[in-house]
């Protein structure tokens, strides 16, 4: 009879362990409802013919490149301002493949590489960002879940956007202006490259009023008002769309009173096959004090220049946001380009 209670009594631990685990699935289901949530399978990027519209996502480890795939597959999170956006297990197994931690820095990573590559997501307010984590223990075995979410009582957006309505239309706008542009720029790639840097020096003024959107391109594009980081991203745009390696670049520039400055700027590769550096903000003869933009000799000071001139007074820094990961950057050719 001993044997027999002894019998019984395993099986029901048995069934007691596999009730609590039903509870468990079936108490998180009802506590986290799938609506409202976007989920992707692993679906690896495929590289572009132009080496630079995924420049910084190829420098990614593979749990970042999840992280920043799922998240371009799911923008339509983004733009409704409060959808969350759930990374599959695929993030926690690449996690253990490669020997990492769940405290290192993989989505900061993922989202620096995300804004350097991609200059449409200019409505999102990356302090607005938060990245949860949800570990489950059982039987001593661990598991995470990351989740994608605004902050508490915040959405994705920034301070002049507050529906996908507005996020939808400003992105048209944006698109609608760059196309006129570009349609008006042909020729040779050096051609077409000028004519991008000389209707931003052009056309946009140096923001030092603190305008809304004046880091991005739809500052460059439909305010016409913005500091160097809206003239950089809108001059990768705009040669993106033509299909002309660009990358953005940042670190420090020496102005003109020899002050060192947080700066950003472009890395072109041209048809020779070399990479040039072009500063549109410190080309602009207004951000210089002059007001003659279409005559100033300085418009082109910064256009197309080699390493051994344009370093002189810039430094690139590729630990974006002070992660510890270093982005590379192309490297540049010695000398100026010559046409």
């Amino acid at each position: 009879m001993r044997k027999n209670q002894k019998g019984v009594s395993i099986i029901s631990i048995i069934l007691i362990i596999f009730i609590i685990l039903v509870g468990i699935f079936i108490y998180s289901s009802i506590q986290e409802p799938q609506t409202g949530y976007y989920e992707n399978t692993y679906e690896p990027i495929s590289n572009s013919e132009n080496e630079a519209i995924r420049y910084y996502y190829n420098q990614l480890s593979k749990p970042a490149k999840i992280m920043y795939e799922t998240i371009l597959n799911n923008k339509e999170a983004l733009k409704i301002g409060n959808g969350k956006i759930k990374f599959t297990d695929e993030v926690e197994k690449s996690i253990e493949e490669e020997g990492g931690s769940i405290e290192n820095n993989y989505f900061q990573t993922a989202w620096d590489a995300i804004s350097l590559d991609n200059l449409d997501l200019f409505y999102v307010d990356t302090q607005n960002l938060s990245l949860s984590t949800k570990t489950t223990s059982i039987l001593g075995y661990k598991s995470y879940e990351f989740t994608l979410e605004p902050k508490e009582g915040n959405t994705y957006y920034n301070s002049s956007f507050t529906n996908k309505e507005e996020v939808e239309n400003a992105l048209q706008q944006v698109n609608d202006i760059a196309d006129e542009i570009i349609n008006n720029a042909t020729g040779s790639t050096y051609d077409k490259v000028k004519y991008a840097h000389d209707w931003i020096v052009e056309n946009v003024e140096y923001d030092n009023d603190n305008t809304a959107n004046n880091d991005n391109i739809y500052g460059t594009f439909v305010n016409k008002k913005v500091v160097c980081e809206g003239y950089a991203e809108s001059f990768k745009y705009l040669l993106d769309k033509m299909n002309i390696p660009c990358v953005l670049v940042y670190g420090d520039g020496y102005n003109n009173e020899g002050r060192r400055e947080s700066h950003a700027w472009n890395y072109v590769k041209m048809d020779d096959e070399n990479w040039y550096a072009v500063d549109t903000t410190w080309d602009d003869p207004i951000y210089l004090g002059s007001i003659d933009k279409l005559t100033n000799p300085k418009k082109y000071e910064y256009f197309l220049r080699g390493s051994n001139s344009f370093n002189k007074n810039h430094i690139n820094d590729g630990d974006v946001s002070g992660t510890g990961q270093d982005f590379k950057y192309p490297e540049l050719a010695e000398n100026d380009y010559l046409r």
